[in-house]
């Protein structure tokens, strides 16, 4: 459900100074989720004064929080702990990891061990770089050694070496959350054939990046794992207002009350938001939450 649906109409979608559409919106939010990449990250990958103070006052008005991201728990987890410092929900690995603000786990789904391998035998015949991710470190298959542009996920990175070790380490029990197949060497047939080949399995497999993508098990998105949020805490998603700008963001701007696309998003994702906020290196969560959804 899109609440104020007479602001909904595509000329209202870009917010304006003058935007009359607000009144309302600010007593409706409960819960405000964010991307990072692209979103509350500005192009150092940090988060600017501006949307820190924009959170914190969110928090301290009792607005829940949540980032909702690709990466790992740690990099979340110190997010809170060490930048924001305010409590929040960490939606980790794209939705596969789950964690609520008391550090508490709500839930983990972890990806079908025969997908793994058949993602490290497409890895390794098309010859991309393949990232298993854990709950904590990050397994990467590089098949020539050589460096390339390395995946946005800052977490311990161990080297994989073989589909042996691979069926090694599933079977001492070590699970795994998300792969990611990127571009390296500026093998672009490569990439393709294998982002082909993985599309057809029983994944959910979408693009996070120009030659980025990324793969959770079944059903499991940002998406899902608000409804999740929203069971635990008793609230209506209704009420979340939640930024992005990639595909993997998608079904989360779609499905909440207030999904808000930013400036630099893409056309699909601003297609299905509520309204549309200014580039993520100009503050543009900060922007429209005090337009919308913080007291001045």
């Amino acid at each position: 459900m899109k609440p104020l649906t007479e602001c909904n109409n595509q000329h209202d979608k870009v917010m304006t100074e003058n935007d009359t559409c607000n009144k309302g919106v600010r007593e409706m939010i409960s819960l405000i989720g964010t991307d990072l990449d692209g979103t509350l990250f500005n192009d150092h990958s940090q988060i600017s004064l501006a949307n820190q103070q924009a959170l914190r006052q969110a928090s301290a008005q009792g607005i829940q929080l949540a980032i909702c991201s690709g990466r790992t728990l740690p990099t979340v987890a110190a997010l809170f702990e060490q930048t924001l410092k305010v409590p929040g929900y960490r939606v980790c690995l794209n939705g596969a990891v789950i964690y609520d603000p008391q550090n508490q786990l709500l839930q983990k789904t972890a990806l079908p061990p025969q997908q793994l391998l058949v993602a490290f035998q497409l890895a390794k015949r098309w010859r991309v770089r393949l990232c298993i991710c854990g709950l904590e470190k990050i397994w990467v298959y590089q098949p020539d050694l050589l460096s390339g542009k390395a995946a946005a996920i800052k977490a311990p990175r161990l080297t994989l070496h073989s589909e042996a070790q691979l069926k090694t380490l599933i079977e001492q029990g070590n699970k795994f959350y998300k792969f990611t197949f990127n571009l390296i060497h500026f093998n672009f047939t490569g990439i393709r054939q294998a982002v082909k080949a993985a599309g057809q399995l029983p994944l959910h497999f979408v693009r996070s990046g120009r030659y980025f993508y990324e793969a959770t098990a079944p059903g499991v998105h940002k998406s899902a794992a608000l409804a999740l949020i929203a069971a635990h805490a008793n609230l209506d998603m209704a009420n979340f207002m939640c930024f992005g700008d990639y595909e993997n963001d998608y079904e989360m701007i779609r499905d909440v009350g207030y999904g808000v696309a930013m400036g630099n998003a893409l056309p699909r994702i601003k297609q299905v938001a509520w309204r549309q906020t200014i580039d993520h290196d100009q503050d543009g969560v900060a922007k429209i939450l005090r337009k919308t959804a913080i007291a001045n």
